[in-house]
């Protein structure tokens, strides 16, 4: 079939993108972005167009999710009944019109740089963050009033309850944003040794039992209330210890809860609470509060630094203290003075972005892979930057935690730095390190002495340095700049930061399967399977009679 001729002009390149026409992309982006600086009234008109191109694939991207299509990608073993029709084909245009969006938002970097894309005044964050999630972002004072109340309260049915109980450890049962927010208060009590209780994370689905008994506290967590994953949890946990409690906004969750009489801390669920989010990732300050207040509150076995206890979580300082962060890299101020804003480009294209026009070789589609490090006592700091990155601004982020991350990768980064220094292939990465007073300091010195010896002069890198004088109030920090930081990337890179359509229906069709479904089918598959292998268009299967 013979190749569609490209024809220059500005309708025409804006139809090009609008229909996502792949082989002329690169054409109508560089066409326009030309065209842009010939006349004030040329760019007007690109920019109104491409405007209209992004409010028509954003209502085409709701108008899809409100009929609630639900395509989990696998085969149809995996679904009872099957698909429902339409279901495949209104996932499709969604991702569609989402890719349509997200190239005529390049298109707009590319003609005015970031700065002028997230400053306010040109009036392109809220098309984007069509959700207002940057807004909901300047709450957080309100997240810690009341989530600090909630806390205290579930404490003190927990006492009522059970008394003085004898806690030997804590496991916290949670996945994703409902994991995150308790990861890091297991590292803020650690990190201040406040506890010689030992802090689980469990992020499983089917977790092992014998490593619960009675003098376990049990926290089971989950956003919606309805994850599949920690309802089972509690499923599988419950008849181990008599020392459960709760956290959700609802759904069965909050149900049980209420109907075991077991302590419950509620997020907000009225859309006109100030402390009201509309998803997981959005509430690690609200679940982070909470859990530290709950765990305080209830009296756990006191560490090397003394216990932990509820009037050393002073909420008005940190409510303080957020505010006056709001005000540095909050969305009123401007890309030249605001470090998030400015990070948030470097993550993506491993440049400063200094000039009012972006330089002649800058290609929009040319993005770095984030590579977020930092050492063992910020690893749930280090995760939660990455996984924000992943999931907030759809980037694809790699996470590294010191000292073993420089033992297993230090070569390879090494290696792919001096090609890349000798024009023998691309550099695709930029470095993130968090650093903190809370680090090891010996662990913080080999990263510096790191980064001296590999990247300078040779790779693209930044240092976050946590601001505070605890370790609540550094976490904090550098979770509240990293949220503010991920969702610029979000918009520079395309994509209003909230909606996770993929990831929500691939839960709505897990929900519906009957447990070990297939089983017997999937096991007789892969034993004899070694490799699978596919590519588009079609696929190919490597096969052997011995397993992996």
């Amino acid at each position: 079939m013979q190749k569609k001729r490209w024809v220059p002009g500005v309708d025409n390149a804006l139809q090009c993108i609008n229909r996502l026409e792949a082989e002329h992309m690169c054409n109508a982006v560089g066409f326009l972005r030309s065209a842009a600086f010939r006349s004030d009234p040329m760019k007007r008109k690109i920019l109104d167009g491409l405007k209209d191109i992004i409010l028509d694939n954003g209502k085409k991207q709701y108008a899809y999710a409100e009929e609630d299509p639900g395509e989990s990608g696998f085969p149809e073993l995996y679904v009872p009944g099957g698909l429902k029709p339409g279901q495949r084909a209104n996932y499709r245009r969604l991702l569609r019109a989402s890719t349509i969006e997200q190239a005529a938002i390049k298109t707009v970097l590319s003609i005015i740089g970031p700065a002028k894309l997230l400053d306010p005044g040109g009036g392109w964050l809220p098309l984007i963050d069509r959700s207002g999630m940057l807004g909901r972002l300047g709450n957080w004072p309100a997240h810690i009033g009341t989530m600090h109340k909630r806390g205290v309260d579930a404490a003190a049915v927990f006492t009522a309850k059970h008394g003085d109980a004898p806690i030997a450890k804590i496991k916290i049962f949670g996945l994703g944003g409902s994991a995150a927010p308790h990861d890091i208060a297991r590292e803020i009590i650690a990190n201040r040794e406040k506890s010689a209780c030992e802090i689980e994370i469990v992020r499983a689905d089917s977790p092992h039992g014998d490593f619960t008994d009675e003098h376990t506290l049990a926290l089971f967590c989950s956003f919606s209330g309805d994850t599949e994953e920690t309802l089972h949890c509690y499923d599988r946990i419950r008849h181990r210890t008599n020392l459960i409690a709760a956290m959700a906004r609802g759904g069965k969750l909050e149900k049980m809860a209420r109907e075991a009489g077991m302590p419950f801390m509620k997020i907000p669920s009225e859309k006109g609470d100030p402390a009201y989010v509309m998803q997981p990732r959005e509430s690690v300050c609200l679940q982070c509060i909470a859990t530290l207040l709950f765990l305080a509150a209830i009296g756990l076995k006191a560490g090397a630094a003394g216990a932990l206890e509820p009037r050393l979580i002073d909420v008005s300082r940190l409510a303080r203290l957020v505010a006056s962060w709001r005000k540095r890299f909050g969305p009123s101020r401007k890309f030249d003075y605001n470090p998030a804003k400015r990070l948030a480009f470097f993550m993506l294209y491993g440049f400063h972005y200094t000039d009012e026009h972006l330089p002649a070789f800058f290609d929009v589609w040319d993005k770095k892979i984030p590579y977020v490090i930092g050492d063992y006592h910020l690893r749930a700091l280090v995760h939660e930057a990455a996984t924000q990155l992943r999931e907030r601004s759809k980037i694809c982020a790699v996470e590294g935690i010191a000292p073993e991350e420089l033992h297993n990768s230090v070569e390879a980064i090494r290696a792919v730095v001096e090609s890349s220094a000798a024009s023998l292939e691309r550099n695709p990465y930029v470095y993130l390190f968090l650093d903190s007073i809370d680090s090891e300091r010996r662990i913080g010195f080999r990263l510096a002495q790191t980064r001296n010896l590999v990247l300078r002069n040779r790779g693209a890198y930044a240092v976050l340095n946590a601001e505070g004088e605890t370790a609540l109030e550094r976490a904090l920090f550098l979770t509240y700049f990293n949220a503010h930081m991920t969702t610029y990337a979000a918009v520079i890179n395309g994509f209003d930061p909230l909606p996770v359509p993929t990831m929500s229906w691939i839960k709505k069709v897990m929900a519906e399967l009957p447990r070990n479904c297939g089983k017997e089918k999937v096991y007789a598959e892969k034993k004899h399977r070694t490799l699978e292998l596919r590519r588009q268009p079609g696929h190919f299967t490597l096969r052997s009679g011995i397993p992996v």
